[in-house]
């Protein structure tokens, strides 16, 4: 299954972190692009360019 987190906070990150421990691959998103490398360790991660 593909799964989308947008948001990576406390409960998105781990929740996206849970999702792809149990084989799940995860696209990931946030406003704050630091935040994208810490959760995405192999999985999907979205740019994020705002105008």
């Amino acid at each position: 299954m593909q799964i989308a987190m947008i948001g990576l906070g406390r409960m998105g990150a781990n929740m996206a972190r849970r999702l792809a421990r149990g084989g799940h691959r995860c696209g990931v998103y946030d406003l704050d692009p630091t935040a994208v490398p810490a959760v995405v360790n192999g999985h999907l991660g979205a740019p994020n360019e705002q105008t």
